[in-house]
């Protein structure tokens, strides 16, 4: 009997999942997976792979790449168990977000096991109700220690003894509350407040320049206008402590004095800090820094009117040269799209990639015209789509109704079982279990309605009911006429529905004075892979289109090329390659 049991269980393929929140406060990784190869090896479970997360919140799964490899992997059905030290390694999520995040692994048939509480039985209604009871005492740990700890923030703030009022500004380090400062930063510090206080100082020209010299940023791999502009901005580098100048915390934050709680859905928002002055030794003086604020706050003013303005293309259009987005900007000679990276870094990350958007707006819109929405390409859509919808009217085998008819029984028991465990349980833990019979029944529903529909199939006719098909064509065909008609702010949206981007490519040629100019070369338009059957692309393409200063007609002959560059203000000529 042993023998047969060690049999089975050497078939079971186990990973280890390990996860810490810090060193101080957590079990350390190298003893939980100690802890675990014991309790494998009990079980005679063969382990086939190792997943770790270090110093990340339970509750920020988000951001735990090592958990998100693991439920693809448990969807790849690379394993049957995870394995972790307690039920909280697994994940400190509440009720609503642990259903999102489990059911890959429930549907995928991995199960949960625990050194602490043993196997988590995720099927079972009573096991769900012990599982969701555990979860909802670790999710609220994080709630308890979030509030105590922003209060204790705010009562140290008031006092002034958290050193700086929080982490150290760039230029400053801390340590057992005595602020010194650091002389290689403050110099830049300093540097970039003369510089940016000189006639013509600019938030990206100091970028270029510190990108230029090679200075290393406070974190990143660039100097840019944001990591600027939060230097200029900062109240501590004349010797203050503030604390609280953003409205921020996971679960609690400080507003109007005291500490309240925060959704998920609020926005981090600037709110009125604790400010206690000369706390410590000033890099910059009091009038340097309040000339910089007043020159900031003037360039803020007159920025607002340009971003106003709606770009149909922003979004849409990538740099050739470093792959980043071209944002909208408008120079004297009318709207155009740069590259963001040169707008925020300068020279030294990218090159300044120009192209004015009239032409270009009109040149993309013609070609989606004439290539995706002519009379020949909706008649071969017409076709494409028909020959799906007669795929989708295929009957239905007896293998998938009857897998739908398990499905709906399975549901009824669960159901059942449920309704008689709401009688059975404590008056405190009725609503969830009234919301888990919802669930149930919402599912039960949709699978009963999808068996309806397939039984209704196979009684149909194949190809009965054509109106589909000319509802699809007659919105495309309007698709069309709206592109032809759509004022430039309405473009985008109707753009976005075909195309998911534009790469612009540019030469670069030096000039006499030591410049460099950056003519536009080609570019390539990326369609949606369902608008991409209009034009008969085939299973295997990539739906990117070359769109050349080169040209060649539908017709294969060759057309005059025509460049387009920040010189030209004519409409370009550009065609796809066949």
């Amino acid at each position: 009997m042993a023998n047969r049991h060690s049999s089975r269980s050497a078939l079971i393929r186990a990973v280890l999942y390990l996860r810490m929140s810090s060193a101080k406060q957590d079990k350390s990784i190298s003893a939980q997976r100690s802890e675990l190869l014991a309790y494998a090896k009990r079980r005679g479970y063969q382990i086939v792979g190792e997943y770790i997360d270090e110093a990340i919140s339970g509750d920020d799964t988000e951001r735990r790449a090592e958990f998100l490899r693991i439920r693809e992997d448990a969807q790849a059905g690379k394993f049957d168990v995870v394995l972790c030290w307690d039920q909280d390694r697994f994940g400190r999520f509440d009720q609503l977000d642990a259903g999102y995040w489990i059911y890959p692994f429930r549907r995928a048939g991995a199960r949960l096991e625990t050194v602490a509480q043993g196997e988590i039985d995720w099927e079972d209604l009573s096991g769900q109700l012990i599982y969701s009871v555990n979860q909802m005492g670790k999710a609220q740990f994080l709630r308890d220690l979030a509030r105590n700890t922003a209060r204790g923030q705010l009562a140290s703030a008031r006092e002034g003894r958290a050193a700086t009022g929080g982490p150290s500004p760039y230029g400053y380090r801390s340590r057992d509350g005595e602020v010194r400062i650091i002389s290689a930063e403050a110099k830049v510090v300093r540097w970039i407040f003369r510089e940016y206080l000189k006639p013509g100082g600019s938030l990206r020209g100091l970028a270029a320049l510190l990108n230029k010299r090679k200075v290393p940023p406070p974190r990143g791999k660039i100097w840019r206008c944001s990591s600027v502009r939060a230097i200029l901005q900062r109240r501590e580098y004349v010797g203050s402590f503030v604390w609280g100048a953003r409205n921020a915390g996971k679960y609690f934050a400080w507003r109007d004095g005291e500490v309240v709680p925060r959704r998920k859905a609020d926005k981090t928002v600037a709110s009125e800090p604790i400010v206690h002055p000369n706390r410590f030794e000033a890099i910059i003086d009091e009038r340097t820094f309040d000339r910089a604020q007043a020159k900031l706050a003037s360039r803020k003013g007159n920025t607002t009117a340009r971003k106003a303005r709606q770009y149909p293309l922003a979004g849409l259009l990538r740099c050739g040269d470093c792959g980043g987005l071209m944002g909208g900007y408008s120079p004297s000679t009318g709207p155009s799209y740069r590259c963001r990276a040169y707008h925020q870094s300068g020279s030294t990350v990218c090159y300044c990639n120009l192209i004015p958007e009239g032409p270009l707006l009109s040149v993309i819109a013609r070609k989606i015209r004439e290539r995706y929405l002519s009379e020949t390409a909706l008649a071969r859509l017409r076709r494409k789509i028909e020959a799906k919808l007669a795929e989708k009217d295929r009957p239905p085998t007896h293998r998938e109704l009857a897998r739908l008819r398990r499905e709906v029984e399975v549901l009824d028991r669960k159901i059942g079982n449920a309704e008689d465990a709401v009688l059975d349980a404590p008056p405190d833990l009725r609503p969830r279990l009234y919301r888990k019979l919802a669930t149930l029944t919402t599912e039960r529903d949709r699978l009963q309605a999808e068996l309806e529909a397939l039984t209704n199939r196979e009684k149909r006719p194949v190809g009965q009911d054509g109106s589909e098909v000319d509802q699809a064509i007659e919105a495309l065909r309007n698709l069309r006429e709206a592109l032809r008609r759509a004022k430039p702010e309405d473009s985008r949206k109707l753009l976005s529905s075909i195309v998911t981007k534009v790469e612009l490519h540019f030469d670069h040629e030096p000039t006499e004075g030591g410049r460099c100019r950056n003519p536009f070369s080609y570019g390539t338009i990326y369609i949606r892979p369902d608008a991409g059957e209009g034009r008969g692309t085939e299973p295997d393409s990539d739906n990117a289109h070359l769109i050349t200063n080169r040209p060649y007609s539908d017709t294969g002959v060759p057309e005059r090329p025509v460049r387009l560059g920040p010189e030209h203000s004519s409409q370009p000529t550009w065609s796809c390659r066949p």
